[in-house]
C-alpha cells in the first residue's frame, strides 16, 4: 500500500497544481498514476470491503475531461456517495507532500459532522487539499483529519487511522453502537442509564461509560437528571430564559463519563440549540463571574453575539450552582475561541 501511496505523491511532485494548469484525462503522462490509483484501490478493497460486519466500496477520483486537482480515494459505507454522504477520504496534497485521511462529509452536501478547520484565511495547512473550485475544497470537511507525509514508510499507522475513521463514519450513520477502534476522547456524549446523585466533585470522576456512538443530536437529556435541572432552574434556560419546556435539555458541563458526572452541579438547563453550541465549544461560561462567552466563530450571528458577556440565570439554591471546576474545565479545554 505504501508504494502506491508514494507513487501518487510522486506524480503530484512532478506535476503540482498551479493556476490554470490542467491535464486532460487522456494524456499519456497519467498512465502511471492511474495504475497506482487502481492498485491502491485494490489494496484497500482487500482490507475494507467488509468492516465491522458492514459492506463498503472503494472509489477513486477520475475526472471527466480533466484529471482531478485533488486526487482522492474514498471508502464508502452503504448508501453513501462522494457527492452526498459520509465516508472515509484519502485526499492527496496538491504538490505531492502527502495526504489527509479521515472521516469526511461531502463538500457540496454537508451532513453536520463536527469538522475541524484546517485552513483559515491566510493560513494554509502544510498538506493542502483544496482544489480550484468551491466543490473541491476538502481541507475543512474532515471530522478527524490526520496528515500522512511523503515518503510513507509503512502501513500500520495509516491502516489504524482508516479503521478509526471507518468506525466514526458508521457511528455518525447510526449503523453501529461501539467499536474497539475508538477511545474516550472520541465520544461527545453518552446515553448510559442515569443515577440518583446529589453532590459533585470533579476529582472523583471515573470513566465508567461504555463505548457509544459519536453524535450531537436533538435530545432532552436523561429523565431524572433533566427533572432535577428543570426544578433547580425554575423551568427556564439558564442562557436565554426560554420557558418552552419541550425545548429545554439537561446539559452536562463536564461531559458524561458515568455516574459521578450525572449530578446537578455538573448540569445546566439549556435550550436545545444552546446545548448543541455548548457541546461544540462555541458557547461557554466564564467560571469567574458566570458570564456567557460566545466564540468568535459565531459572533457574526446577531442573536448569539448579543448573549456575549451576559450573566446566566443561576438556580435558587447555591448548592445547585454550576460547579466551578467543571465550568473551568469547559472554558479552558472545550471552548473554541480561536
Amino acid at each position: 500500500m505504501t508504494n502506491y501511496f508514494n507513487q501518487i505523491c510522486e506524480f503530484r511532485r512532478d506535476y503540482p497544481i498551479t493556476l490554470n494548469n490542467t491535464i486532460r484525462t487522456d494524456n499519456p503522462i497519467l498512465d502511471d498514476v492511474k495504475k497506482a490509483l487502481n492498485n491502491f484501490k485494490i489494496e484497500l478493497e482487500k482490507k475494507y470491503l467488509k468492516f465491522e460486519g458492514i459492506d463498503f466500496k472503494v472509489e477513486v477520483s477520475k475526472g471527466a475531461s480533466n484529471f482531478p486537482n485533488v486526487v482522492h480515494v474514498c471508502i464508502l459505507p452503504p448508501n453513501q456517495k462522494v457527492s452526498n454522504g459520509i465516508y472515509v477520504g484519502i485526499c492527496f496534497d496538491v504538490s505531492g507532500k502527502g495526504a489527509v485521511v479521515g472521516c469526511m462529509e461531502s463538500k457540496t452536501n454537508p451532513k453536520g459532522l463536527n469538522t475541524q478547520i484546517r485552513k483559515k484565511r491566510k493560513q494554509v495547512p502544510e498538506i493542502d487539499v483544496d482544489g480550484g473550485s468551491s466543490s473541491t475544497k476538502y481541507n475543512n470537511v474532515f471530522e478527524n483529519p490526520k496528515d500522512f507525509y511523503y515518503k510513507l514508510i509503512e502501513n500500520s499507522e495509516l491502516e489504524n487511522h482508516i479503521s478509526k475513521s471507518l468506525s466514526l463514519c458508521l457511528y455518525n450513520l447510526n449503523l453501529i453502537k461501539a467499536s474497539e477502534y475508538l477511545q474516550t476522547k472520541d465520544y461527545l456524549n453518552s446515553t448510559i442509564n442515569e443515577h440518583e446523585i446529589e453532590y459533585f466533585n470533579i476529582e472523583n470522576i471515573h470513566d465508567d461509560r461504555k463505548k457509544i456512538a459519536v453524535e450531537i443530536h436533538a435530545r432532552r437529556g436523561q429523565k431524572k437528571f433533566r427533572k432535577k435541572l428543570l426544578d433547580s432552574y425554575n423551568r427556564k434556560c439558564a442562557v436565554t430564559n426560554c420557558e418552552i419546556v419541550e425545548m429545554l435539555e439537561a446539559a452536562h458541563i463536564y461531559s458524561f463519563k458515568g455516574s459521578e458526572t450525572d449530578k446537578i452541579p455538573n448540569g445546566i438547563l439549556l435550550r436545545s440549540d444552546i446545548h448543541t453550541l455548548f457541546d461544540l465549544g462555541l458557547i461557554s461560561i466564564n467560571p469567574e463571574n458566570y458570564s456567557i462567552q460566545v466564540s468568535d466563530k459565531i459572533m457574526t450571528d446577531e442573536y448569539y453575539s448579543n448573549l456575549n458577556n451576559k450573566k446566566i440565570n443561576l438556580p435558587e439554591r447555591t448548592e445547585d450552582y454550576p460547579n466551578l471546576d467543571s465550568l473551568k474545565y469547559h472554558f479552558d479545554n472545550i471552548f473554541d475561541n480561536n
